[in-house]
């Protein structure tokens, strides 16, 4: 079993540090030394957009399915019964009662005091909740998280609902360090476009996390370090900003191709050697 409520607390006590961290990992000089610690070989999140239909080709795909899919498919579910995030920011705009979930065998090691096992069923609502208050979901696979529940790295994943004003992702692209920028990805084969209707008003420019949009004549151009949140076509008032897939690889199987490729969240197969014969 993982750790408890009590240690769990006291190891979020260093709270601040990460936020020194970010900031210190932006320095120049220092920006080298903590690269590893931003390294994608431990951390890796994928940004979803929320609550907005996905064109591919005559198809539309919702956000809310791939996140259904996740829950459908892990060996086990646990919700969080706080965001640890809005807690210690003490946001002001959404509930800190709406935590994240963790999915796979770890998910079953969580310490019961920090939260509870779920059904398929409660899973669903929960992602419903988070999508419907606006939240911004996050496919997280994390050493942090493993270290502070203490349970094992490779079979777990984080689905985080955040909020721009609290989260320490989107807090990090804004201001963190550049090495940030290599952990969190957009999901595969995913394109923003800006259509004829832009005004050229900015209003995506000041809202995107990554400084990936900028002005160009009257109308705005999107980068390549874009991550896909959304948070753009929902800033747009003129709707001039459209998601869609590129190329012929179906959006499900590009994204758990990516999510299988570092964790493990599925139920272990059984070992015929164990199996007893008929």
């Amino acid at each position: 079993m993982g750790r408890t409520k009590r240690i769990y607390n006291l190891i979020l006590r260093t709270w601040p540090l990460f936020k020194v961290g970010l900031w210190l990992g932006k320095q120049p000089g220092i920006d080298h030394v903590l690269k590893p610690v931003f390294s994608t070989k431990i951390h890796q999140v994928t940004m979803i957009p929320v609550n907005e239909a996905i064109a591919q080709g005559k198809q539309t795909v919702l956000p809310y399915s791939l996140l259904q899919q996740l829950v459908e498919q892990a060996s086990a579910r646990f919700i969080m019964e706080e965001c640890v995030c809005r807690r210690h920011e003490g946001c002001q705009k959404y509930s800190a009662e709406l935590g994240c979930m963790f999915l796979g065998e770890g998910a079953s090691h969580i310490h019961p005091s920090l939260g509870h096992t779920c059904s398929k069923e409660e899973a669903d609502e929960h992602l419903q909740r988070g999508m419907e208050a606006g939240l911004y979901p996050l496919i997280a696979h994390t050493i942090i998280d493993s270290l502070a529940l203490g349970i094992q790295y490779k079979r777990m994943l984080t689905v985080c609902f955040c909020c721009e004003c609290c989260c320490l992702v989107h807090r990090g692209l804004r201001s963190g360090p550049t090495s940030l920028l290599d952990v969190v990805q957009r999901l595969p084969g995913l394109k923003l476009s800006v259509g004829e209707g832009c005004m050229g008003c900015a209003d995506c420019i000041d809202r995107c996390p990554v400084h990936a949009i900028s002005l160009n004549h009257r109308s705005v151009e999107i980068g390549e370090d874009c991550k896909g949140c959304g948070i753009c076509v929902h800033a747009c008032p003129q709707g001039a900003i459209t998601m869609e897939m590129e190329g012929d690889e179906e959006i499900l199987s590009g994204f758990f191709r990516r999510v299988n490729s570092y964790a493990d969240i599925l139920p272990s197969k059984p070992d015929k050697k164990s199996i007893p014969r008929p």
